[in-house]
């Protein structure tokens, strides 16, 4: 009995991905190293560590402008990591090569630069690499050198470190959104959720999973070979993909997602 059960749900499975009709574009090829995405104001950015520079692109692909090159000055950076905006009035890029988070404005206007300061961890300095931005403009990130999560207004002034609970082995993600704190842990496979203040609340399973994205209480994970969701209680396989590749990266949009690989950032919209 429990074997036709599950021959029936595999077959449910299969029909359902089946019968939903998607549309695979390459926006983006040639792209070295690239390790996060974010989609504001009416474009996409693309961190591309290996160049040490932000692309910006249109919604179909096509270049706009290229921010920055290798260096510490103001628009410059050593070996940036991630992307994260609130509104997409301030967008911030981790700068771990620098020791900071570079904050700009959506016309990428030099605003301001995030550093270790006094209160924080005894002003050792910061090396931020994944991190995320709350309603309130307040920036939440991984400090690789000291395993815990530091959090800062917009303006740069600190306001609270966070400890990592210890039933997190691994930061290699994470998204902040509904006051709601997401870390990737590949090495207990798992999505682990943090309240805001950093109280640890429920996780969700994340077997090979390279890269995750939160929205409307459902999390979409990316394989090498396919595009989960799972809610509260249901898991639901939404594609698979032709070709096995590494996923740096996950951003949905409503009915479309957008899948950076190491090369090649591409879209997959489900018509």
């Amino acid at each position: 009995m429990s074997r036709l059960c599950l021959i029936a749900l595999m077959l449910f499975l299969l029909s359902t991905v089946e019968a939903q009709q998607f549309k695979v574009d390459t926006l983006y090829s040639g792209l070295k190293n690239p390790t996060s995405l974010l989609i504001a104001n009416d474009a996409i950015y693309v961190v591309e560590q290996g160049n040490h520079r932000v692309l910006k692109l249109d919604l179909n692909g096509n270049l706009i402008e290229k921010y920055g090159n290798r260096g510490s000055g103001n628009y410059q950076f050593d070996s940036p990591t991630d992307i994260a905006s609130s509104t997409g009035l301030k967008i911030f890029i981790s700068d771990p090569g620098n020791n900071r988070i570079q904050v700009f404005d959506k016309r990428w206007q030099y605003l301001s630069s995030i550093k270790a300061n006094n209160q924080f961890e005894s002003g050792s300095e910061i090396t931020p690499s994944h991190l995320g931005v709350n309603k309130f403009g307040e920036v939440i990130f991984y400090n690789e050198t000291t395993k815990v999560l530091g959090k800062y207004n917009e303006d740069g002034a600190y306001l609270d470190q966070i400890p990592i609970p210890s039933d997190i082995k691994d930061v290699s993600g994470l998204q902040v959104s509904d006051s709601k704190i997401f870390i990737l842990d590949k090495k207990s496979e798992l999505i682990h959720r943090l309240s805001e203040n950093g109280f640890y609340e429920s996780f969700y399973e994340a077997k090979r999973t390279g890269s995750f994205f939160y929205r409307k209480n459902e999390i979409f994970g990316v394989k090498n070979d396919a595009i989960e969701k799972q809610g509260a209680l249901t898991k639901k396989l939404i594609f698979s993909l032709e070709k096995k590749s590494e996923v740096n990266d996950l951003y949905v949009d409503e009915s479309k997602f957008y899948i950076l690989t190491s090369y090649v950032l591409i879209r997959i919209l489900e018509e």
